[in-house]
């Protein structure tokens, strides 16, 4: 994914500036210790990119090893596919989940497009979900067994408004090769090519009538 570039940008970095523009006080990339994942860890080292490396299998305890790196009580899961994540509710599921002293909070998935979906979770609730769980499923998917387990935890799920019908035949996350020109061409129409809104991207996709790409080949 390192080299897929966007904004004259690698991904990870597009990514990484994006959440940066919101009020999150800190960023970090937290990948793998696998070998594959080596040129991205150097890549973050060199350009002065807070990251981590944890499990490649169990993401929920690399997200757990993140959390006690930053001293972060709140976490915003944002992955580093995702180039238009609305930033607006990162801050606002983040300002929920405090005030109301939840444990997870997050879009309900069908109100809100893949690209632009985000999830808030507390580290609390991120260990005892690991000490209740070693399903394979629930550790490669970090919040799989909170959202499974919903009368064990304090969740909300909101209404995002941000998945009109429009938009379900467009891709808005990097997952396949086309994917970048799909996500290259909206970012030309923008104003602002890394503090936008999902409104914004949603007119340009409205406009350009963009369609999902070809699952020809996978991204690694």
């Amino acid at each position: 994914m390192l080299y897929n570039i966007l904004d004259n940008m690698p991904l990870v970095r597009f990514v990484y500036e994006r959440c940066r523009q919101s009020l999150v006080r800190k960023v970090l990339v937290a990948t793998s210790e696998d070998k594959s994942d080596d040129v991205l860890y150097e890549y973050c080292i060199n350009n002065k990119m807070p990251v981590i490396r944890g499990s490649l299998t169990d993401v929920l305890g690399r997200y757990i090893k993140a959390a006690d790196f930053l001293n972060a009580e709140y976490l915003a899961r944002i992955g580093g596919d995702t180039p238009f994540v609305d930033i607006s509710l990162v801050v606002s599921f983040l300002n929920t989940l405090i005030s109301e002293k939840l444990d997870y909070v997050s879009a309900k998935r069908e109100t809100c497009a893949s690209g632009f979906y985000s999830e808030t979770v507390t580290l609390k609730a991120l260990k005892r979900a690991a000490r209740s769980t070693r399903d394979k499923e629930d550790l490669e998917h970090v919040t799989r067994f909170i959202i499974n387990n919903k009368e064990r935890f304090l969740t909300k799920f909101t209404n995002a408004e941000l998945n009109p019908e429009f938009v379900r035949e467009t891709r808005l996350t990097i997952d396949y090769p086309r994917d970048m020109e799909t996500a290259g061409a909206i970012i030309d129409e923008l104003r602002d090519r890394l503090s936008f809104t999902s409104k914004e991207v949603l007119d340009v996709v409205r406009k350009k009538g963009l369609r999902k790409c070809a699952e020809s080949q996978v991204i690694k």
